[in-house]
Order: structure tokens, then sequence, then C-alpha cells
């Protein structure tokens, strides 16, 4: 009885397990359209397979339209009994082909003048130690939707908004208050962070900044409300370019400005007063669990080189 009953599962194993990491993937991707981009696959050839694997098992896994897919209660429960056994597989397949390599791809989101400042330089350090590791970068000032569009990690600054992602806090940093020479020159009149809602502020949209400020200078406190009199633009690049052409103040994060500072393009306005709020950079995933070795690695990197610029931003901040 053993021998045959050995056979029997090896016949499914063999006619299964595909089918079944077919399944996962769509369910992970959250549509058959972003599983086929993740996986390199295609996405007709994943949708046999799923099919396929109903059919064998008896059952609907997933209920899909031309617009929609939704997992039913038995594709749920397959896809939580199945999802880490499989995933330990495919690591040992893995391992097995290069043991000390990163391998596959990943897909990272981010905002542009974080990814510049901490993604490209991490980034770019992986891609040279492993080879087998592909990496798709794509940039924008706001939060892209993870699952819906593919993407295995996201790197963010600011608040980050409520929902089912996973974010894991991976540093820090303060806003600095910058303007042009110029406008400095122009304004002497401006002495106190009290004042500064008399002036044009300038924003960036979505990046989860509170309305009131406490500023500290030695033991001395003032709250402002920094949102009055504000200018909102999409693009942290034409806040830059708005500052440094003397429409305003303007407030960003640290490593958008570095830059401008050095060269002296833009000052630092009111350098006393130093913001007490801080704000977070996260890395953001779909999951929390079985993330690939690639998104871990992605993670501890990105981590290491906050650590390193944080000091260079506090400095910037004081």
């Amino acid at each position: 009885m053993g021998p045959k009953r050995t056979s029997a599962v090896a016949d499914v194993s063999v006619n299964m397990l595909p089918q079944l990491a077919s399944f996962l993937a769509v369910v992970d991707a959250g549509s058959f359209t972003a599983a086929a981009r993740q996986t390199n696959s295609d996405k007709t050839v994943l949708s046999r397979r799923v099919t396929a694997l109903e059919e064998a098992l008896g059952v609907r896994l997933l209920n899909r339209t031309t617009r929609s897919l939704h997992v039913t209660d038995a594709g749920r429960r397959l896809a939580d009994d199945a999802r880490e056994p499989v995933a330990d597989a495919l690591a040992a397949l893995m391992h097995t082909a290069a043991p000390d390599s990163l391998v596959g791809t990943i897909r990272v989101a981010s905002a542009q003048s974080l990814a510049q400042a901490v993604l490209v330089p991490v980034l770019d350090g992986l891609r040279r130690a492993h080879p087998l590791l592909h990496v798709e970068l794509r940039t924008s000032e706001s939060f892209s939707p993870l699952v819906e569009e593919g993407y295995d990690l996201a790197v963010r600054a600011g608040r980050m908004p409520d929902s089912s992602l996973i974010s894991r806090k991976l540093g820090r940093w303060r806003y600095v208050l910058v303007a042009s020479p110029d406008w400095v020159a122009a304004h002497p009149e401006v002495q106190s962070p009290a004042q500064l809602p008399g002036h044009w502020l300038l924003w960036s949209s979505g990046d989860g900044r509170a309305q009131r400020w406490t500023f500290q200078r030695g033991k001395e406190d003032v709250v402002v409300r920094m949102d009055a009199s504000a200018l909102v633009y999409d693009s942290s690049q034409l806040i830059i370019e708005s500052a440094r052409a003397s429409i305003g103040v303007a407030a960003l994060p640290p490593y958008s400005v570095a830059r401008e500072l050095s060269e002296g393009s833009l000052v630092r306005v009111l350098p006393s007063w130093r913001p007490v709020h801080e704000l977070g950079i996260f890395g953001v995933t779909p999951h929390r669990t079985m993330l690939p070795a690639r998104v871990h690695a992605v993670l501890e990197a990105v981590r290491s080189r906050v650590a390193e610029l944080v000091p260079v931003w506090d400095k910037m901040t004081r």
C-alpha cells in the first residue's frame, strides 16, 4: 500500500503544484494581470491553471468577471493553508539554485525625492551584488495601491494612511523651512514662527502634515497654524522651484533640499527654531509574513541607509 500511496501523491503533486502556485500568485496579487506581471508569466496560462485546479478539486476558488476578482470562502481557506508550505518549497528551490544570491523581480514604489536620496543608492548596490535580482522602481508623489498595481514594496515618508497594508518604520525626519536668499533679504520682519502665516507657505499635497506645529527654541515654544495662507502643490520639485523663485517659504523634508541648501540657492528660514514633531520613513508591504528574501533585503538596506542619513538630516533642522 505504501508505494501506491506515494505514487498517487507524486502524480497529484506533478499536476497540481504549478496550478496551486499560480492560484496563490493571483490571490496575493489581486488580479490575473498583476500576478502575470509579478511572475513574468502569461495571464492566459495562469487562468488555465487556476481553472484546472478548480476542476480537479471540484470547487470554485475564484469568482471572476471582466472587471473584478473575488476569492471564495473555499479559495481563502486553501490560500491560507497552502501559502506557507508553497513559499517554503519555492524558497528551497531558489536557495538550491543560488544559495547566496537574491533572485527574481522586485517592484518598488516611492516619491521621487525620497527615491533619489535613499532608494537609488540602495537598489544600485543590491543589483551589483546580486546580478539575478531585477528591480523596477516607480516614483509618484501619491500613494500607489500596492496590491492592485502589483508592487512588492513602497517606501514612503510622512504619516501612513489607515489601510490593510503593513507599515514598518525605517527612520525619522523633521521638516526644514527654506526660502531663497532674496526672499529672506526682502522680509527681515520675519523673526518668529508666529509670523509665518502672514506669508505664502508652500506645501506638498497628501504629505500628512499637521495643521498646528510647535516650534521650539531652547525652552521657548510657539504653536503656529501652518495651513493658513498656503499654496498646495502636488509636486515637491515644483515647490522647490517656486521657493527658488522667491514666491514664499517652503516646508520640505531635508532630503528634498539638501542639494539646494549646499549650493546656496535656498537657505533656512528661522534656523534657530526647530519643529518639534517628527515624521517617519516607512517600508510598506501588502503582507506581514512570508515576504520574499529580496523584499527583506531591500527593507534592511533602506533601514541602514536611512540610519546613515538621519544625523545629516538632524544637522539640517537644528
